[in-house]
């Protein structure tokens, strides 16, 4: 045989194995192409039935929600079943393309799992719970379903949590941008369902026990006045001792804070700090108990108040100022006072922090008015008849602006509590988020704070992926006093007693994040006072200033933060006597 020939025939088989690889190729990018086109509109499938189904879930719509989940679970295995198989196998092994397909794949299994999992609970939590049930009912509220739907929440957000680590335990920097800008969005819808199954979670396993499921539970609801501002919101004006059993509230009675009198020495040990940022006051009046923007603190001193005058013991402590009663009226509808007044949810806290005492100028007639209105709304919220979905939403606004805390004397309860909005605890991160702080202390002890208007913007700049970040804090105070002042009420200006009549004296407390430092402070008044201080391992920074009818004052913060917080920068502020009176945006680095 002609050498030429032999050469031809060993060429052949090369020829052809090219050519079965290259057809190899193309129908395995193909088959890539149709499975990544139909993983894509199933996975775009569930997001957004993950949007649907949670707005049923809410609206306690379990038909609609089980129609949609039943969808969603079609589609997430569509998804899964599309990614996996040899050619993708071989596709997550190919350089720089790996991490992308790696993490598409890991996608499709969570959100099979969350289909085939997570949403058999959640809906099953949905049938045993009717919102409508959860509405009280001549002053009761049925929370046997509740108890009954525990497993199923608790199932849920464990399921919920596990997925949320998968996802964040992809590597985004190693994908595709595209690719990365959805698998944040992923994130953001994973981990925004794991929060609200969290929340649920705790609720079910809390109201129950807390509403006296287990035996008669006795509570202290602080009514704060945001018009003479504390840290938490605003001086308590009002006591009221609750009690539950069985799901049923009843008031048992009221009392004015500045009944309980000054008590000749803190009625709990304080520690150096908060002597030295709050006075002893912080232990001796029940108005001043919340001069600390630590809720849990803040409970534990009311608690012993009440005990040490009561010689009585309570199994927790709630809060609420008129900002959280007007959200309320909003869902339930107006409410009318034995006077005729009628107390809506456009004039409940302007009414209640104001015009009581343009119109009362005697304390014992304002006491009077505020103990008939308490009691009034009481009432009308425990009678029944409010659109369930919408008491909820009242409710969670309230807890989101900080108008509404609670603190459970049982350890177990309040391990619950920690770490929700209710809380109200002081902390310098949440998660990987840091936390700043701006909160206000009346000095004045009148109600000129009605009229006080607080502004602070955070700018976050020089970012770095650990978290380490400069901040630039601007805290602007100002006094929005009519200019009438100098014939308003004495109670509400002070009639000059501690500082001169129509001014307003506050200290403004900043705290930095967990391991911060606050390496520079400012005021545009000369005459303000400035104290640095260290609280529960976060560094402060408090300023005094002064301010007259129509002035204001600025005061700048530098802050240092500590690697290791690489999240959304998150702020906390005390909620002023109207929605706009005291804001806080943030700007940068996630802001």
């Amino acid at each position: 045989m002609p050498p030429q020939k032999r050469i031809r025939r060993r060429r052949r088989p090369i020829v052809w194995t090219a050519v079965a690889l290259l057809a190899l190729t193309v129908v395995t990018g193909v088959a890539l192409a149709l499975d990544a086109r139909t993983a894509y509109a199933r996975l775009t499938a569930v997001a957004e039935g993950a949007t649907a189904l949670q707005e049923r879930v809410v609206a306690g719509d379990v038909e609609g929600a089980g129609e949609r989940a039943a969808r969603m679970r079609a589609d997430a295995a569509t998804a899964r079943e599309a990614l996996h198989g040899p050619h993708w196998w071989l596709a997550a092994r190919v350089p720089a393309l790996g991490p992308n397909v790696e993490a598409v794949r890991t996608v499709s299994v969570v959100a099979d799992d969350l289909a085939s999992g997570p949403l058999e609970d959640l809906l099953g939590a949905v049938a045993a719970v009717d919102p409508a049930s959860l509405a009280p009912m001549e002053g009761r509220v049925d929370v046997a379903p509740l108890a009954d739907a525990a497993p199923h929440l608790t199932s849920a957000a464990q399921a919920l949590a596990e997925a949320d680590a998968r996802v964040e335990g992809i590597d985004a920097a190693a994908l595709a941008e595209p690719l990365r800008d959805r698998l944040a969005r992923l994130a953001g819808q994973v981990d925004t369902m794991r929060a609200l199954s969290d929340t649920a979670a705790r609720a079910a396993r809390l109201v129950p026990a807390m509403m006296g499921a287990d035996g008669p539970r006795d509570y202290l609801l602080l009514v704060q006045n945001n018009a003479e501002p504390r840290a938490t919101g605003g001086v308590t004006g009002a006591v009221i001792h609750l009690r539950t059993e069985d799901g049923a509230v009843e008031l048992v009675e009221h009392r004015a804070a500045g009944g309980f009198g000054k008590f000749e020495e803190p009625v709990l040990p304080l520690t150096d700090s908060e002597l030295g940022l709050y006075s002893p006051l912080l232990g001796q009046y029940m108005g001043d108990v919340n001069f600390t923007p630590d809720f849990p603190r803040t409970a534990e001193l009311t608690r012993e108040m009440w005990r040490q005058k009561t010689r009585t013991e309570v199994d927790g402590v709630l809060s609420v100022d008129p900002g959280a009663l007007q959200h309320l009226l909003a869902a339930t509808g107006p409410v009318t006072l034995p006077s005729g007044d009628v107390l809506t949810a456009q004039n409940t806290a302007r009414t209640l922090l104001n015009d009581v005492y343009l119109r009362f100028p005697e304390p014992a007639d304002q006491d009077a008015y505020f103990e008939t209105a308490a009691a009034t709304i009481f009432d009308h919220v425990l009678g029944g008849g409010a659109d369930p979905a919408g008491v909820m939403r009242a409710l969670d606004t309230a807890a989101d602006q900080g108008r509404l805390l609670a603190w459970s004397a049982h350890e177990d309860e309040q391990r619950l509590l920690a770490g929700t909005t209710l809380s109200g605890e002081l902390r310098g991160h949440t998660g990987a988020s840091p936390v700043v702080g701006v909160y206000l202390n009346d000095r004045n002890g009148a109600k000129i704070g009605y009229y006080q208007r607080v502004a602070a913007e955070v700018v976050a700049a020089g970012c770095r992926p650990d978290g380490a970040r400069e901040l630039s804090l601007e805290v602007t105070v100002s006094s929005d006093a009519p200019e009438n002042y100098a014939s308003l009420p004495d109670y509400v200006t002070g009639a000059g007693n501690y500082v001169p009549k129509g001014a307003m004296e506050t200290t403004v407390t900043v705290y930095a994040p967990t391991g911060g430092t606050i390496t520079d402070a400012r005021s545009s008044a000369d005459d303000a006072s400035y104290l640095p201080q260290l609280h529960e391992g976060l560094a402060v920074g408090a300023y005094t200033v002064r301010l007259g009818p129509g002035e204001s004052v600025t005061l700048g913060y530098d802050i240092a933060l500590a690697p290791g917080l690489p999240g959304e920068l998150l702020t906390r502020m005390t909620p002023g006597p109207a929605e706009d009176a005291f804001t806080f945006s943030t700007a940068g680095c996630g802001g």
